[in-house]
């Protein structure tokens, strides 16, 4: 049999056991039980989403939400965002392996060698963070820091993060101290080591947490690593990671007033990452050089909250921040293309102010009002140095400029009967593009977008929902498609329509007694205004932007979670197709279809887990071919399917006991593949070892 047919086969296979789970839940279920006597497994469907309004479970949020918890994060023994973030169907993380160069695709928006940046709004701790430049990544985050990242698919979370969210959100919670400190502890030491063995890395951790006062909460982390370059299947050396990186966290927290409903959070994260390696992180083309380079990522954050005790109209969230994404290049190779020294530079100002009310108009009726403005200021710098000793500012891919933008958003959430719940909401946002030194043609831009939406979700019975959305937005031009090229292009806003319905399944004592199996299955359909994109025009040696009139992405995606005492499984699947209308031609930016199927075991008796997880990748063959330097290029990808194993074990006895040892092995067949978007082969066979303790 073929690849591409055991690819179909082993796709049509996992959805078929998925299918087959929901026959016999629907055979077995029963009337709901009492939620105390539920034994409530820890499946990715059961946990609290805070990003979407008010706080609630993410199979009764109306639209695909994903949320990675920290014991997923600490399992999955991650070195880059993009290993995190391969548990959520929808999302794609190219080059995934390679920290500097990865970039994001949700439902099939998103490329290798553009960022798509407000396409996608990427948080830290509510902090928008984007970086881009012209084939490199545009995250740089260390999973080390992160307790928690929730997913929001889709136009619809435009409404509380920004215009233009096509894709949709990731939103990311840095650690806290009290995710370590327990009952009255003053102090917690928590120290964590890995090993890969492909490229050979290692990282260490340390972690304080301090509660000096019982007001008052500190914590510090630190991480350290290096690696060489890993490699591709069979051996096959990939020059192409070799870095070292440091980062670390402070957070502050004091908590104050008569009830301790006021709190004042101070933070700062730095993530830096260095070595020697090409200037090209999305094909290693040695076009562009090689250089020492320096990629750093930091952000400052100060923020309050005051909920307010016995007052349900307010419950008040304000913070401030500054970050800043910066690559320091020097000793670059091919000068008279990127110069002596290069530096890429983001700063980003941002400020937020939020409000929640609830109001309970009787026993039957209870509404939850969200709103708030948002504003901030992004400054974007490109200094080169040349060989004869001046400085140029920016080039035709990377023009300098900034950007001012400031939003008024409000989201109502009713719940009528504990049964219905009705989400209207809507934002405007105004943004302005300057111009930076170096653009010879430009002019300042000014936009207003539009982004509502209408929601809602219906308890049909206690075992299963009903939602669906309609939303609106509008995405502003960016300074890379105002800029790039001839120097000026304002080719307007696109325009996003998108249609989104779904089912979701709570199942018990399906299988074994207290087990819990969650099912939610999502459809969508976007249609797109002046969809715009960017390309290099060779003979010109100049990117540009130009628009599609009109374009569609349509999809399915299934999330499933079985839970027991000891079994568990996990089942993940989407399907997408997307299509230039205009040109009667496939957009290139949607990823393969894919699903992931993870089943495990827990010996409880010896805190010991094992799990096993397939990934299956069917064959692209909806993408159209690419012009090069030499001509047509073909862009299909055949499929593959990857195995990988888990062990975790947390001894109780002994001079191990509160210790945490984990193994992994990925790619367990040393599979050969390529993932379609991305430009450089995936990583071959890898052994991973971590020992964690916390004092």
């Amino acid at each position: 049999m073929s690849k591409s047919r055991l690819s179909r086969a082993a796709l049509l296979a996992s959805t078929t056991l998925s299918l087959a789970l929901i026959s016999v839940a629907a055979s077995a279920q029963e009337a709901k039980q009492p939620e105390e006597t539920i034994f409530q497994g820890a499946t990715m469907l059961d946990a609290i989403i805070v990003s979407a309004g008010k706080d609630k479970v993410a199979i009764d949020t109306p639209q695909a939400v994903s949320s990675v918890s920290q014991e997923e994060i600490e399992a999955t023994q991650s070195s880059t965002l993009g290993e995190v973030l391969n548990t959520v169907p929808g999302v794609t993380t190219i080059n995934a392996d390679n920290a500097l160069g990865q970039s994001l695709n949700i439902r099939g928006i998103g490329g290798a060698f553009a960022s798509d940046e407000n396409r996608m709004i990427m948080q830290v701790d509510g902090v928008t963070s984007f970086f881009e430049m012209y084939r490199a990544g545009s995250f740089f985050f260390d999973s080390e820091l992160l307790k928690k990242v929730e997913v929001l698919r889709g136009p619809a979370s435009s409404t509380l993060y920004g215009s233009g969210a096509l894709g949709g959100v990731v939103s990311a919670q840095t650690k806290d101290a009290s995710d370590f400190l327990e009952g009255d502890d003053k102090l917690a030491v928590r120290t964590k080591t890995t090993w890969d063995s492909n490229g050979n890395s290692a990282r260490g951790t340390v972690t304080v947490a301090a509660r000096p006062l019982d007001d008052l909460e500190m914590l510090v982390n630190l991480n350290y690593g290096r690696g060489g370059d890993y490699d591709a299947a069979n051996g096959k050396e990939l020059d192409n990671s070799r870095m070292t990186d440091l980062s670390g966290l402070a957070k502050l927290k004091y908590s104050f007033g008569a009830d301790k409903d006021q709190s004042l959070t101070a933070s700062y994260f730095n993530v830096r990452k260095s070595g020697y390696g090409h200037y090209d992180q999305i094909a290693y083309d040695p076009t562009f050089g090689l250089a020492d380079q320096v990629t750093r990522e930091q952000q400052a954050l100060l923020a309050y909250e005051n909920t307010f005790s016995g007052n349900d109209l307010l419950d008040l969230k304000a913070q401030i921040s500054w970050s800043q994404t910066d690559r320091d290049m020097k000793n670059i190779t091919v000068p008279y293309i990127i110069g002596e020294e290069a530096e890429f530079i983001y700063r980003n100002w941002q400020a937020k102010l939020e409000n929640t009310s609830e109001v309970k108009f009787s026993d039957a009726l209870e509404a939850y009002f969200t709103y708030g403005v948002e504003g901030n200021y992004r400054e974007r710098l490109n200094p080169r140095l040349k060989s004869d000793g001046t400085v140029t500012p920016g080039s035709s891919s990377h023009p300098e400029g900034d950007s001012h933008q400031l939003g008024v958003f409000g989201q109502a959430e009713i719940v009528i009967n504990e049964r219905l719940t009705l989400i209207p909401g809507m934002r405007v946002d105004h943004s302005r593009l300057t111009p930076g030194n170096g653009v010879t043609l430009g002019e300042k831009i000014n936009e207003i977008a539009y982004s509502p939406k209408f929601a809602a979700v219906y308890e049909l019975t206690d075992w299963m929902n009903v939602f669906g959305s309609v939303a609106h937005t509008e995405r502003m031009p960016v300074l890379d498609e105002v800029f790039s090229g001839d120097g000026f292009t304002n080719l307007g806003k696109e325009k996003s329509n998108n249609i989104e319905v779904g089912f979701g399944f709570r199942f018990n004592d399906v299988l074994l007694a207290d087990d819990s199996l969650r099912i939610k299955v999502t459809g969508f359909y976007n249609r797109i205004d002046n969809y715009l994109y960017s390309f290099r025009d060779h003979a010109a040696r100049k990117v540009f932007t130009r628009a599609i009139d009109d374009a569609q992405i349509k999809g399915i995606e299934l999330e499933a979670g079985y839970a027991s005492e000891s079994w568990y499984g996990k089942f993940g699947a989407s399907l997408t197709r997307g299509d230039n209308l205009s040109e009667d031609k496939y957009l290139d930016s949607v990823a393969a279809d894919n699903a992931f199927l993870t089943v495990g075991y827990k010996f409880t008796e010896h805190n010991l887990d094992v799990s096993w997880r397939a990934d299956v990748f069917a064959p692209q063959n909806r993408s159209n071919p690419r012009v090069t330097r030499t001509g047509l290029e073909d862009t299909t990808s055949p499929g593959y399917a990857l195995h990988s194993a888990k062990l975790s074990w947390k001894p109780e006895d002994g001079f191990l006991a509160g210790a945490e040892l984990r193994a992994s092995v990925t790619n367990i067949f040393d599979q050969k593949y390529t993932p379609h978007l991305s430009e450089t082969e995936g990583k071959g066979r890898s052994f991973k070892l971590s020992v964690a303790k916390t004092f």
